[in-house]
């Protein structure tokens, strides 16, 4: 079974020690069956009964043990494999190249990481205790063979209607599971958009119908309907089996007696195995859909985890653990670069290129053109977040090398229009405070936001002042190239003019090479040169 396998694999030797263990105790509960049986049976004989006694406590005492040890452990080994499964699939993803993340989309990633590794994380405990009872049922199945070989039969009768049962419900259920896990990766998706479109959605209703009442509510109606169909598997599974128990009982009561010759006593005793072990059955048998919803979130994960895989095995491996040695730089040349993407039938699509530029050291370098001339694509392509379908990158004369990626993408700060604004100063050590809060002084954020014990105290703003908080952050990196997409589009003029005039001579200054994808031409003097993009291609350039 895919959930045991995945088991035996994830928990390594404190899962084996927890099985050991749980069987084990699963196995003297089978013979608490067998010692209270054997001890009504002497009731009346006092060295007997006493005998019985001294079973039935060290039974307990052991049977308490192996509990105590195996649920206080369980959470242990649950966590420990969620924590495993999730930093894994997580340190995978962050050595995944750009394309690749942009084409899963954010919301696949989030679901497996959090909502199908809960399910996996909560399943782990439920079947470790339903082991337990598993291992109680065969201990009091053989107990029963012992007493009666007849009824011994006729109770395997009923264990197989039960996996005949689960085997049915399992089958219906998983592709079931497998379309609501689907269908959810989409509702998260819709989600995602209501709440980064809210302002968009707010202001415009029909926008707004539209998307809750004819893709949010109807996605969400379809996933509980395939959801309460799925259930409704497993309880007719449930009923199957409770079904096939209750009749044993009843043929072992009613008509064993009178075609397998056995005594009342002995009757009496299998009856009271088979009320005893009741509970235990229903907990193996309610584990099941969790077994299965869990089975389908791990083969979510392994999919996953199989496509990181193959995407990893062209990307070059990256060391995390120290800080790439700086490049040298005097220029970056862009020769022949292509770059398409692909459309959903692999063939290419949108293409950019070919494109060729040299940009020395300390150049300050505007890109103009209108929207989708290829601007924000051809940023990604120089600073490596993009590989080239054609064409190539070359430092100093020198063509830059798949093992180089790393240590050039290090060079640059980079600004994108949907840009991301982490609450911490994320890699840097020993920050220099009163430079920094300079720096809110200057941009008019002190008022707005602190940078207190390792962290901004907001980051509730409007997009012009996080995109003044992004290139305070982008100056504390110090980095030797800076890109910005658009960066003064959402400032107003003092701000704008601020950028332009101020913050890029400085940079200059310093010896910093600029790349800046801009629409003001109002301020194209602040550049070295101004080059144009239209449908993917450098132009003339543009005039100063």
């Amino acid at each position: 079974m895919e959930f045991l396998r995945f088991l035996q694999r994830e928990s390594g030797a404190i899962g084996r020690r927890i099985a050991l263990v749980t069987l084990l105790g699963g196995a003297v509960s089978g013979l608490m069956v067998t010692i209270i049986l054997g001890a009504a049976s002497a009731a009346t004989a006092q060295g007997e009964s006493f005998r019985y006694l001294l079973l039935f406590l060290i039974a307990l005492v052991a049977m308490m043990t192996a509990k105590r040890y195996s649920l206080r452990h369980t959470g242990e080994l649950t966590e420990g494999i969620v924590e495993r499964l999730r930093l894994r699939v997580a340190d995978k993803i962050r050595r995944a190249e750009l394309l690749f993340f942009e084409s899963t989309g954010p919301a696949q990633f989030t679901t497996l990481l959090t909502k199908e590794t809960q399910t996996i994380s909560s399943t782990v405990s439920m079947a470790i205790n339903a082991s337990a009872s598993a291992v109680m049922l065969l201990v009091a199945f053989l107990f029963i063979a012992y007493l009666s070989v007849p009824a011994f039969l006729l109770t395997l009768g009923a264990m197989a209607t039960a996996v005949i049962a689960y085997r049915w419900s399992l089958s219906t259920a998983e592709p079931q599971l497998q379309q609501t896990l689907e269908m959810e990766v989409g509702f998260f998706g819709l989600i995602e958009h209501l709440l980064d479109g809210f302002k968009e959605l707010k202001v415009d209703a029909r926008k707004n119908r539209d998307l809750f009442d004819n893709h949010l509510r109807p996605l969400a109606t379809k996933v509980t309907n395939l959801k309460v169909e799925t259930n409704n598997s497993f309880v007719t599974t449930t009923l199957i089996t409770h079904s096939a128990f209750y009749g044993l009982l009843g043929v072992i009561i009613f008509l064993l007696p009178r075609f397998a010759q056995a005594e009342g006593s002995v009757v009496i005793k299998i009856s009271t195995v088979i009320l005893f072990i009741f509970g235990p059955m229903a907990e193996v048998v309610g584990v099941v859909p969790y077994i299965a919803k869990a089975a389908v979130a791990i083969r979510a994960i392994e999919t996953m985890e199989s496509k990181l895989d193959d995407e990893l095995s062209h990307v070059p491996t990256v060391n995390f653990a120290d800080d790439p040695a700086p490049l040298p730089l005097r220029e970056i040349e862009v020769r022949d670069l292509v770059f398409s993407y692909k459309n959903p039938d692999g063939t290419p699509g949108y293409t950019v290129g070919p494109l060729n530029v040299t940009i020395p050291l300390g150049e300050v370098l505007f890109i103009q053109g209108g929207n989708g001339g290829g601007k924000s694509t051809f940023l990604k392509l120089l600073t490596g977040l993009y590989q080239p379908a054609g064409g190539a990158l070359y430092l100093n004369g020198h063509r830059l090398q798949p093992s180089q990626y790393h240590r050039y993408r290090n060079m640059f700060s980079v600004i994108f229009t949907d840009f991301h604004l982490f609450d911490r100063l994320y890699g840097l050590q020993n920050v220099d405070e009163d430079r920094l809060n300079e720096r809110l002084q200057e941009m008019e954020l002190d008022a707005k936001t602190s940078y207190y014990e390792g962290r901004f105290s907001t980051l509730n703003l409007s997009t012009g002042q996080r995109k003044r908080l992004s290139l305070i952050i982008a100056l504390l990196d110090d980095k030797p190239i800076l890109v910005f997409d658009e960066w003064a589009a959402d400032q107003d003029p003092i701000f704008r003019r601020h950028f332009y005039e101020v913050i890029l001579p400085e940079l200059k200054r310093q010896g910093k090479t600029i790349i800046a994808a801009t629409h003001d031409d109002r301020y194209f003097s602040a550049a070295d040169r101004v080059l144009k993009m239209e449908y993917g291609r450098f132009v003339n350039g543009a005039p100063k």
